[in-house]
């Protein structure tokens, strides 16, 4: 015979509890595609129950509780980016913290890392500086830090709230990032191996989806000067903050690439310049490497 405490947790449980692939057919009712992706909303629910692919799969006819997602669900079909929703993003496969005063993390940004990389080895030296000029998240520099041995890397942002974050990722990731305020190179002390950047670069005038305009932080987005504004801050100062031979990389908007030919030419002796594709053919990326 059931007790009336047994009654009640079942109850409780029936209440609380529903079979995944009932949850996710329920996720998807009135979804206005325009706004989320049914993708979106499966990676929320993988994410909210901790399931990898292969879990969701095989894992359709367990029970989860859904009072975890509901929320959740209903911020992500009002607009808000799956990962603000979540309140992180996987960059390089390390977890950062992200909200509306960071960027979430692109592709395009992890392609640039990994070709920063390759280009570091080439330099031979034992130990790097590093400097990355706009931390967002600290994605760029944390991944950096873990990735090249005994580098130290410093990294700067104008946004505090934006270094609260970097400084939260630090102790995530195990790193030792020095993050610390500046308005590219106004207070930086040093001189560095490697320069990296992933500035504002979006002309005021440029169609931006809703989702971005809506939630992403317009100082790390926007720069004046048709996008150009940020790189002739950096670019015409960087040779006092370099040690030669050194490099620097940018990701950068198809859109300003004979713009940005005629800053290094105009701006930078003795180095060698080229831009490289991103995977879907555009210009998205600057090296430059400082010669001895």
């Amino acid at each position: 015979m059931l007790t009336n405490k047994t009654k009640w947790n079942k109850r409780l449980k029936n209440i609380m509890t529903k079979k995944l692939k009932d949850i996710v057919k329920q996720s998807f009712i009135n979804v206005d595609e325009n706004s989320v992706s049914k993708k979106d909303i499966e990676y929320l629910i993988k994410e909210t129950f901790s399931l990898t692919h292969t879990d969701f799969i095989l894992k359709q006819d367990e029970e989860f509780s859904d009072d975890l997602l509901i929320d959740k669900l209903e911020e992500l079909k009002s607009g808000k980016p799956v990962e603000y929703v979540l309140g992180y993003s996987y960059f390089c496969k390390n977890k950062f913290e992200v909200n509306n005063n960071t960027l979430i993390p692109r592709s395009e940004t992890e392609d640039l890392v990994y070709r920063t990389l390759e280009l570091v080895e080439e330099l031979k030296k034992d130990s790097l500086k590093i400097l990355d000029i706009g931390s967002g998240s600290g994605c760029i520099a944390i991944t950096l830090n873990k990735l090249i041995k005994d580098s130290k890397v410093d990294s700067v942002d104008i946004s505090l709230e934006a270094l609260e974050v970097c400084n939260r990722n630090n102790k995530i990731n195990n790193t030792n990032v020095n993050f610390y305020k500046s308005d590219c190179f106004e207070n930086v002390n040093d001189k560095f191996d490697v320069i990296i950047s992933n500035p504002p670069y979006i002309d005021e005038d440029t169609y931006v989806q809703d989702s971005v305009l809506k939630y992403e932080p317009h100082t790390a987005l926007f720069a004046d000067n048709h996008g150009l504004a940020i790189y002739e801050k950096i670019i015409s100062n960087m040779d006092s903050y370099i040690n030669r031979p050194s490099i620097a990389a940018f990701e950068i908007s198809p859109d300003l690439v004979s713009r940005l030919s005629k800053l290094i030419e105009d701006k930078l002796t003795n180095v060698d310049y080229y831009f490289e594709k991103d995977l879907n053919n555009f210009d998205r990326f600057l090296f430059i490497k400082f010669k001895k």
